[in-house]
């Protein structure tokens, strides 16, 4: 039996494992920033049907939980309004293309399919009520060409890039802390255990705060399925940990 990682191991093995992720969602973001053309995100994530057209753009997006957030820092920078905004937020990290075929490979097509399916609908609800609340209010960004806008050029890309991250630091170091200190206390072989009456919550109330990416989730979810686990309560998993 395994003895619980150190919190130092902990909190090294979290960052290691966001690293990636949180420079693919700034890359992600710099780039969009650089290739789009001027008040192209303005135009196409903004108004009438905004958040369904950030929901197809996020839904194929390999990006987890914490890479989502510069790419959708950057797409709010560049005129996305607050619906697309949050909708993006919501779908992009509970799926992808490397998290739908790895999905189909573990737990079959019509698993990864469904699976897709809820990411886009929590998304466009997510969206939708976060653009009702909206209406009429007064948005407190001003002009994104005037406050965040840098050359469209490959040195404008990292500036853009690097202005995103120094914005959320402080945040992502808390959330690496918190991640370890779940690491140490909640053993990962506990999860197995909750195959009664009430997995399914207990399954969110564990999920929301642990770090797991999309894809590196599917792994996880197919152990605990094969532990015994209900199907439904290992879809609540690979939801609720890689979305928020």
């Amino acid at each position: 039996m395994h003895s619980p990682p150190s919190f130092l191991e902990a909190c090294w093995s979290v960052v290691i494992a966001l690293a990636p992720w949180l420079l693919l969602g700034a890359l992600v973001a710099g780039l969009l920033h650089v290739l789009l053309p001027p008040g192209f995100v303005n135009r196409q994530l903004s108004g009438r049907c905004s958040v369904l057209k950030a929901v197809l753009l996020g839904l194929p997006l390999p990006l987890c939980s914490c890479g989502v957030i510069p790419a959708a820092l950057g797409l709010r920078r560049d005129g996305a309004d607050r619906g697309a905004t949050v909708g993006f937020l919501i779908s992009t990290p509970q799926t992808g293309v490397d998290s739908i075929l790895v999905s189909a490979a573990f737990l079959g097509w019509p698993f990864a399919l469904f699976k897709v399916a809820a990411a886009a609908i929590t998304g466009l609800l997510g969206g939708g009520l976060t653009q009702r609340q909206a209406l009429g209010e007064v948005d407190e960004r001003q002009d994104p060409a005037a406050q965040y806008q840098t050359p469209r050029t490959l040195p404008g890309m990292a500036e853009h890039s690097m202005s995103i991250l120094r914005s959320i630091w402080h945040w992502i170091v808390l959330g690496v802390l918190i991640s370890a200190a779940i690491s140490c206390f909640v053993p990962s072989q506990s999860l197995s255990t909750l195959g009664s009456l009430g997995s399914m919550l207990a399954m969110l109330i564990i999920a929301v705060p642990l770090y797991v990416c999309a894809t590196g989730s599917v792994p996880i979810a197919a152990a605990l399925v094969a532990s015994g686990m209900p199907t439904g309560s290992a879809l609540v998993f690979l939801m609720a940990g890689p979305a928020t």
